[in-house]
């Protein structure tokens, strides 16, 4: 017979850290470049929550069947027995998918990927399509990956050996059970189980392994500052984790894995079970060295990241008595590690003699930055605002992100080599013609600064709102900066504002206004609670400071005085029809339901897209129709653009996204410079 791999669902807590090793193990020990390409040859299902509180799961896999039907179907005979396994002859596959179909278990899959090859100095990226099954980790020299990263030991190996094994033990159970007149007794249930391991030929007891019978602790979440404080000022809500509490929620971890579904989950792919546990045995400042690996800016990432979308989310807990506080576990190793004198360790960077430079001080040119100065490249970044961060700084209002904390980061980096020119605008203080002459190379790193507009009309009336200039203005008067023109300081004291949006700038929006005493705040969104694309932390905490929300209200119209002041907004109720081709249902307007909703201000937060930059085409940087950089991110030197010497990444390439997202692609670009370079 072919062997196989079963999982038993008895033991099995969901981690998916099965899936998470086999798509490593088949993209040579690596994550995979993109989601998209995260295609595990085995599949875990999750069920219905059982008795205990644990939802029931187990994983499926190819059975390599005798006389495989994906084999006798395929027409370009790509499927064969090899070595008592069904395998894919890749040469041979032509995507017509027909294996698909013949499988009666689902488990086969045809894929288009598209390969970068090992060395950026050499051929182009190209697409590679192909069946995938599971097969057996036939060129792993430790066997299935899969079964040696289960951190309970529910999947195993099945062959002849196994099963005569497995039968005779029963045998053994059954005569047994019937000497004691116990043949139908429910204690066959409770005996050892006995497993035969093909891969150490040797028979082995194995004790059951379940860890979500381990007692813990319930997941706490941050206490935040009292109320009545929140409404009145600027200071961050959440209060830090104690140690006790640290080590409480750090000894919850299940450590599903050498690689785990959390970590993929992470745009930066941190190895958060890792550096938890060296959090809770203490050793703090190991747990941020190895925090600093994958991350430019880990206490920031802790405070402003979205982990109930990311890593929270992926936490096999989270299906039992909540995930594991990542964040909070995050930002206290690197605080506690700087409060200890804690400093990048540098010792070993020896200088190239080789400089950047970096255009923009948000998330990913500090990313860039990060990983250029460890590499003995300079990094002098260059950004039009008084202090690094970007959006980080004077986008992303205090009560999340206290600016302390931005400051004492430029002090880590410029100790760490990092160079900075602050209050220095391409263009107007510095050309891009003296930039690529003076340096080895350039990045951008600028983000997307203009805001989206809606079309309504009277939009540009008095009164009325882009987010993003609300909240630098409002910053900046809080940091004691001057106004501009383009960020003036707008105060809602006493209004009646709404906010249209539903992300979060949008909330970003409706609680600094909160903040401001406006008279009464309300966040208009035209479709159902269930869809807003914001963190559900940041409603709940808009919530609870004062505002309401109004769902599935679609604006029409601006209303105005006879002096062009703001007096509300037509709005229409709409209804969630069918979902687009992203899965997203959308509103439809409801005929005859339109009203009045009062205002003084509206605030329009409808999302970002790049601002112009005329000195980019000068210098024959080709930008996509929606003016973002093109920068392959697969191609002989990923994030580079149509000019050579210049790479991009983060919002500026793919538009208005995550933190963590922009500074991993800062990090990525920057190694890649380093390979342009000769560094690397």
């Amino acid at each position: 017979m072919n062997p196989f791999i079963v999982a038993d669902a008895e033991s099995c807590i969901g981690c998916r850290s099965c899936e998470v090793a086999c798509v490593v193990a088949h993209h040579e020990g690596k994550f995979p470049e993109k989601p998209e390409y995260f295609t595990p040859r085995l599949k875990v299902f999750k069920g219905q929550q059982l008795f205990n509180n644990r939802v029931s799961a187990t994983a499926v896999f190819c059975h390599h069947c005798e006389d495989a039907p994906c084999a006798s179907t395929c027409p370009n005979g790509a499927i064969v027995e090899i070595n008592n396994s069904v395998q894919v002859i890749q040469e041979k596959c032509i995507g017509c998918k027909t294996c698909i179909i013949a499988c009666p278990f689902g488990m086969m899959m045809v894929v288009t990927e598209t390969v970068q090859p090992a060395s950026h100095r050499l051929a182009d990226a190209y697409l590679r399509t192909e069946a995938q099954k599971c097969d057996l980790c036939v060129d792993q020299p430790d066997g299935p990956a899969c079964i040696k990263t289960c951190p309970t030991q529910a999947l195993t190996l099945v062959d002849q050996h196994y099963l005569l094994n497995q039968q005779r033990l029963k045998h053994q159970r059954a005569a047994l059970n019937e000497h004691n007149g116990r043949l139908f007794s429910s204690a066959t249930s409770a005996a050892v189980t006995h497993t035969f391991s093909p891969l150490s030929k040797n028979i082995r007891d194995v004790a059951p392994v379940n860890l979500l019978q381990r007692p813990r602790t319930p997941r706490q979440e941050p206490k935040k500052i009292p109320l009545a404080e929140r409404k009145s000022s600027f200071a961050e809500i959440y209060l830090p984790f104690t140690d006790g509490q640290i080590n409480e929620q750090a000894e919850r971890c299940l450590n599903c894995g050498d690689k785990t579904i959390c970590q993929w989950s992470c745009p930066l792919h941190n190895a958060i079970p890792k550096w938890i546990a060296l959090a809770h045995q203490g050793r703090i400042h190991e747990a941020a060295e190895l925090s600093h690996q994958t991350s430019s800016l880990p206490e920031i990432c802790g405070r402003v990241c979205p982990q109930d979308r990311l890593c929270e989310q992926a936490c096999t807990l989270n299906d039992h008595d909540g995930a594991v506080t990542i964040g909070q576990i995050e930002r206290h190793i690197t605080e506690s590690a700087l409060a200890t004198g804690w400093r990048p360790d540098m010792s070993q960077v020896k200088p190239t003699g080789k400089r950047v430079a970096i255009i923009g001080a948000g998330p990913a040119g500090l990313g860039c930055a990060d990983i250029l100065v460890r590499n003995g490249i300079t990094p002098v970044v260059f950004d039009r605002y008084p202090e690094i961060g970007g959006l980080l700084t004077f986008g992303i209002p205090a009560f999340k992100l206290e600016k302390g904390v931005m400051s004492r980061r430029r002090e880590i980096f410029s100790e760490m080599g990092v160079e900075f020119c602050l209050n220095t605008e391409i263009g107007r203080d510095i050309t891009m013609e003296s930039l690529l002459s003076d340096f080895d190379a350039l990045f951008l790193g600028v983000g997307t600064y203009h805001s989206m507009r809606s079309g309504l009309e009277n939009e540009d009336a008095s009164g009325v709102y882009d987010a993003l200039p609300f909240l630098i203005g409002n910053t900046q008067h809080l940091m004691g900066y001057s106004a501009s023109s383009a960020h003036p300081y707008v105060s809602m004291e006493n209004q009646r504002v709404v906010v249209l949006g539903g992300g979060d700038t949008a909330m970003d929006c409706v609680r600094t206004s909160l903040r401001h005493r406006a008279a009464h705040v309300i966040c208009a969104y035209r479709r159902d609670e269930k869809s807003m694309p914001g963190s559900k932390r940041e409603v709940k905490n808009a919530r609870e400071e004062g505002a309401e929300f109004m769902f599935n209200l679609q604006p029409q119209r601006i209303e105005v005085d006879d002096q062009g002041q703001v007096t509300g907004i037509k709005m229409v109720r709409t209804e969630m029809g069918q979902a687009d081709a992203k899965g997203r249902r959308q509103a439809q307007p409801i005929v005859g339901s339109e009203h009045i909703v009062p205002a003084d201000a509206v605030v329009m937060a409808f999302g970002f897209s790049p601002h112009r930059m005329s000195w980019l085409a000068e210098h024959n940087v080709v930008l996509d129709k929606q003016g973002r950089v093109v920068a392959p991110t697969i191609s002989g030197y990923p994030y580079q653009t149509s000019n050579p010497k210049i790479f991009a990444g983060g919002d500026i390439v793919r538009g208005a996204d995550l933190i963590v997202t922009a500074i991993a692609e800062g990090r990525k670009a920057a190694e890649s410079i380093a390979y342009y370079l000769n560094v690397l």
